[in-house]
């Protein structure tokens, strides 16, 4: 009989790069880079939290960022219940669906490795499947369970992790990378596909760095479609993995203490992070100016889910850049607009209503920007949003496949300090 307290382990890769090894002695997660790849010119590290180096990462840090790279909340306890594992169990959950993750990693068992064939597999699904299978992915998260296919997702919400191929949605086999994200309307949230996508079409047109994203319908009901900015599609039609991780796995901070007042990142930590990847040469400066931009964005939509799972740090070799911003949602409309607050503290307050410019110089204080300079930020985008978000209503409500009455609830309730 095996004795229960032996040592587990399973290989983490960094595209088809094995880098190390993710072990479990008694509940007890560490993670160790393999010998030979950072023996390599080419290593590049697996978190801000893991600089490449010999020897052992504790519990603390491998459990937070290999949580990361699992479905949050209701989501994991599903798929974890399906599965007959706890869902405190990060590392038998990982074994199970760990073969495509957010970003360029994947976990496999001892002797397996991701496919390095160049012929991309998919499983094409005609509409009524595709609506069927997203129907039911409350009960089967991920797809858990289908041969061949071993997907994650981080996140809270239900998602199907897809490619695009000919115009249908098509679950990706083996190591094909997947290219989007679809997801269900939010139960209980009315028009909730509505809202993220009205959300982020207006952070693009407000010059703001965000995916493509579309309403995909499917048997008379709408789906929310993102394109994956984690992936890179080259001139010869190859699918690039690009490496990521959110705010909190660089920060050693687990999925489940997101929100700032359960012990999640703030606003200080999170700037903090960005100015010590920026002195150590690896991040360029105006991504400072971009997380900025993005914290006003969120508060003036009213998105109180702006935690630190929902930021991101995009890598390229030993490059790092800023994720384009992805979840966004005004959460305003379906709460108290007096009572509803932040994930993170703006100057110390947490609702909505109690906020005032002189909480964003506050913050500027706190996070070694120029008060002057937030406050023009600040005033530029409150003047700019509402006539960009009445262009974008009337151009959406032009057309009978995105039209919705919440895009007038979102602008009522949008936060405009001027």
């Amino acid at each position: 009989m095996a004795d229960k307290s032996e040592t587990k382990s399973l290989n983490v890769f960094l595209h088809a790069d094995l880098i190390g090894r993710l072990s479990s002695h008694q509940g007890i997660l560490n993670f160790e880079y393999d010998e030979s790849y950072l023996k390599k010119e080419s290593a590049v590290k697996l978190s801000a939290a893991f600089p490449l180096q010999a020897g052992t990462f504790d519990h603390l840090a491998t459990s937070a960022f290999f949580s990361g790279l699992l479905p949050d909340d209701s989501v994991r306890r599903r798929l974890a219940r399906y599965l007959g594992i706890s869902e405190k169990n990060t590392f038998a959950l990982l074994k199970e669906i760990g073969g495509e993750c957010a970003g360029a990693v994947s976990v496999y068992q001892e002797g397996h490795a991701p496919d390095t064939e160049q012929e991309y597999r998919y499983k094409v699904l005609e509409d009524k499947e595709a609506h069927e299978i997203l129907s039911a992915i409350n009960k089967r998260p991920m797809m858990v369970g289908e041969e061949d296919i071993r997907i994650s997702g981080a996140g809270a919400q239900d998602k199907l992790i897809v490619a695009i191929v000919e115009g249908k949605l098509a679950i990706p086999m083996g190591n094909t990378p997947s290219t989007h994200i679809i997801k269900p309307a939010i139960k209980d949230l009315d028009n909730s596909v509505f809202n993220e996508f009205f959300c982020l079409r207006l952070a693009k047109a407000m010059k703001l760095e965000a995916p493509e994203v579309s309403v995909y319908w499917l048997e008379n009901e709408p789906y929310y479609l993102i394109e994956r900015y984690d992936r890179r599609k080259t001139q010869d039609g190859k699918i690039i993995r690009l490496h990521q991780e959110d705010f909190c796995q660089a920060l050693n901070i687990p999925p489940e203490q997101k929100y700032e007042n359960e012990g999640g990142p703030s606003l200080q930590q999170c700037f903090g992070l960005l100015d010590a990847r920026i002195k150590r040469g690896n991040m360029a400066g105006v991504n400072k100016l971009t997380f900025l931009r993005a914290i006003i964005f969120n508060f003036i939509i009213g998105n109180g889910d702006a935690h630190g799972k929902n930021f991101s740090l995009l890598y390229d070799g030993n490059a790092e850049e800023l994720a384009p911003l992805y979840d966004l949602m005004n959460t305003v409309v379906y709460f108290d607009s007096f009572k509803v607050k932040m994930a993170m503290k703006i100057g110390g307050k947490y609702k909505f209503r109690d906020v005032y410019p002189r909480h964003f110089e506050v913050l500027a204080e706190t996070v070694g920007l120029k008060p002057s300079f937030v406050h023009s930020e600040l005033k530029k985008m409150s003047e700019a949003i509402v006539p960009t978000a009445r262009e974008l209503q009337s151009k959406l409500n032009s057309d009978p496949l995105t039209s919705s009455p919440i895009y007038e609830d979102i602008i009522t309730t949008m936060n405009i300090l001027y």
